[in-house]
């Protein structure tokens, strides 16, 4: 697709390129004379070219952009000779010219129509057009000044949270792990405490039932005294004797298991072969089994499993020291047993059953002692102790749920609080501030809300002021682009084509065909100090001017650029100045008439050599001084175009243009690309010129402004 901004017509361009081809169309030719006695018929006016509406200035808010482009309207053209027929108007496509991106135009008999830029909106205010695929800035923003989503559904909608609240999540997160921690700590407090009551049970039952051995050892080392004492061992006086020992044996026992009850005896209440008083001790029954010693056999306290019968567990072989935490494996000649003891009524109770071997010298192989030892006491103290640690963790899990939710409610509540402060402003309130309610993280988030509210502000009016500049920008443009030739004019025996492109929006560089009748044309390229605005309106001065002198003073190129620098010298600022070459073609005569204030050479093209010349003269530039020292200096030039002969007239850009490494182009590269081409005619020409500069400039950005017309004789 051909670049909106250039514009070519011409013959088919050479070497094969694939931009559109368009016809050449001839020189025009003399009208034929008319018969005698019949009044010469004066041609028609020129058809006129497109021109711009008068552009209002813009509104105080901000420009919208435009859908629509309506038809423009039309200004008269600048003049060809009086004599010359009217030709048609018509609407023909740009020609595209790889590599460049403006226009190439070439006198032809048409003119293209070119449609104005300055658009209306439904409320009949002016907006720009913007390129397609692109949005303008103030799309982005709404008419309160808060941001446009792209999103059309939710657009004025506000969202809400899904699903549980921060405060939930944060209460949630924090029970869950206090409730998993402190079960994990209950359950190993209990277990560590079970394991060292059951371990200082099982130690303490083993000492008693060491203890009971011992005694029984010693009644039975009485005995073997005694039965070494007595001569008569079958007499009343000697079984009393041995009868008090085992006696004695068991009053010990009894006694120390009916520790807080009066003492008893067998004589009193107990009973050799079991049963005894009840009372706090944890010793439910003792017995001495299978002794060698008939006296000591079968000394028992309390009921023993030939009444009730007792269910023995698996036997203990380690035993946990709570005193210092190692274990210990238990010899033979200890046995532990866990069992339950049944009784008369009641359930089964549960116990510690203990065997402690006796003295085999004295007893025998297979004597022990046994006890049964209550363990209900331990049992009552693991339960209760998993109570109060599991009463310890429902509390501290309540504990810390509390803390939690007012943890939760001081952390969510300044954040619910700029919630609703940021759903103010992203409503378009770009005024509304928030109050920090901490010093925290919260706090400084506060803070730096409110500091970006108040740079969006700022950033919001600048974005206005840029569209409106940018709208500005256009209009000046668009103005420029009406000041620049709509296209190349016919001149008789000559084909003329122009290629622009500005380095900005707007530019500096001035070029023009002036019309000075009596087969008179003027051309003209200028280029001012300074580009954008203020070189633009320098341009727009110069153009005023050149046209206004340039009539009057006819083929007189030096005092046409006299008199137009003393009426631009007091207008333009002091420091700008304009560099111009001014030339005037007498198309009947090939006669061309030069003069340069302070620009670039003219290049000819002579096309009976075939080579290049430069045409240029002494001048400074328009503007520097009013009258004197410009008058003085500046050189007018008369030369000749032959057949095939082309002047080409430009501005620096072309070879100033620079690439990426910041070499030029260079003015003898871009006289002997000329020498080269010249003999192409001239819209392949500029195009190659064109080609040649964009391949040498890459990928740099364009610096100056892009200017070159050329004229050649058919």
């Amino acid at each position: 697709m051909a670049n909106p901004n250039r514009r070519e017509s011409g013959p088919p361009s050479r070497g094969g390129r694939p931009s559109e081809r368009v016809r050449a169309v001839p020189p025009a030719a003399q009208p034929p004379a008319p018969p005698a006695g019949v009044p010469p018929v004066r041609a028609p006016a020129p058809a006129p070219r497109p021109q711009t509406a008068a552009v209002p200035k813009p509104p105080a808010s901000r420009p919208q952009t435009a859908a629509a482009v309506p038809p423009p309207a039309t200004r008269p053209q600048a003049g060809a000779s009086p004599a010359r027929p009217a030709t048609a108007v018509q609407s023909r496509p740009a020609t595209a010219v790889p590599g460049a991106g403006t226009a190439i135009r070439k006198n032809t008999n048409t003119t293209a129509a070119r449609p104005s830029t300055v658009t209306r909106n439904a409320g009949n205010r002016p907006a720009t057009t913007t390129a397609p695929g692109r949005r303008n800035a103030s799309d982005r923003l709404g008419r309160d000044g808060g941001t446009r989503s792209t999103q059309t559904p939710s657009k004025g909608r506000t969202v809400k949270p899904q699903g549980m609240g921060l405060r939930a999540k944060f209460m949630l997160a924090l029970s869950c792990i206090t409730a998993l921690a402190m079960g994990l700590l209950g359950i190993s407090i209990a277990n560590e405490s079970n394991k060292y009551l059951f371990s200082q049970k099982q130690h303490d039952g083993i000492e008693l039932a060491m203890n009971i051995a011992q005694l029984a050892n010693s009644s039975a080392q009485q005995l073997k005294l005694l039965e070494l004492h007595q001569d008569d061992k079958t007499s009343a006086l000697a079984i009393q004797e041995r009868n008090n020992v085992a006696a004695q044996l068991l009053t010990y026992i009894s006694n120390a298991a009916a520790w807080n009850s009066s003492s008893v005896s067998p004589a009193a209440g107990g009973d050799a072969k079991g049963g005894g008083p009840k009372g706090a001790s944890d010793i439910l029954s003792v017995i001495i089994d299978e002794g060698a010693i008939q006296e000591l056999s079968g000394i028992s306290y309390g009921p023993q499993e030939t009444d009730v019968g007792v269910q023995p567990g698996d036997p203990i072989t380690n035993l946990f020291l709570p005193k210092d935490g190692s274990t210990i494996q238990l010899n033979d000649r200890i046995k532990v047993y866990p069992a339950f003891k049944h009784v008369d009524t009641g359930p089964p109770i549960p116990i510690y059953r203990f065997r402690i071997a006796l003295d085999q010298d004295l007893f025998g192989d297979s004597a022990n002692v046994r006890m049964d030892l209550d363990a209900r006491g331990i049992d009552n103290v693991s339960h209760n102790l998993t109570i109060a640690i599991l009463t310890g963790v429902f509390l501290a899990i309540a504990a810390v749920i509390g803390v939690a939710n007012w943890l939760a409610l001081n952390i969510t509540r300044p954040v619910k609080i700029l919630l609703k402060d940021m759903q103010v402003v992203a409503q378009g309130n770009l005024d509304h501030q928030t109050k920090p309610h901490s010093t925290d993280e919260v706090g400084i988030l506060a803070h730096e809300f409110n500091r970006m509210t108040e740079n969006l502000k700022d950033a919001q009016v600048a974005l206005v002021e840029q569209e409106k500049a940018e709208y500005e920008l256009s209009i000046a443009r668009e103005v420029q682009k009406q000041l620049l030739p709509a296209e190349p004019p016919q001149i008789t025996g000559f084909v003329c084509a122009d290629y622009y492109k500005g380095a900005k929006a707007v530019s500096g560089d001035y070029y023009d065909f002036i019309p000075l009748g009596n087969g008179l044309w003027g051309f003209i390229v200028a280029d001012v100090s300074g580009k954008g605005i203020p070189g633009s309106m320098v341009m727009a001065v110069t153009r005023t001017i050149v046209r206004l002198i340039a009539v009057k003073h006819q083929d007189r190129a030096a005092e046409t650029l006299k008199e137009t620098n003393r009426l631009i010298a007091k207008q333009i600022k002091r420091g700008m100045f304009v560099t111009s070459f001014y030339a005037v073609l007498d198309e009947r005569t090939g006669s061309l008439t030069y003069a340069s204030a302070g620009h670039n050479p003219m290049v000819i093209y002579r096309a009976a050599t075939r080579h290049q010349e430069t045409a240029t003269g002494k001048g400074i530039a328009l503007g520097f001084n009013e009258g004197p020292i410009f008058d003085k200096t500046i050189e007018e030039h008369r030369t000749m175009l032959g057949k095939g002969d082309a002047i080409i007239l430009y501005t620096d850009g072309f070879p100033e243009a620079m690439n990426s490494e910041n070499v030029e182009f260079g003015e003898e590269r871009f006289y002997q690309m000329i020498g080269e081409l010249g003999h192409l005619d001239s819209p392949s020409l500029i195009e190659r010129l064109v080609d040649a500069v964009a391949e040498h400039r890459g990928e740099a950005e364009q610096s100056d402004d892009l200017t070159l017309i050329t004229v050649r004789r058919a």
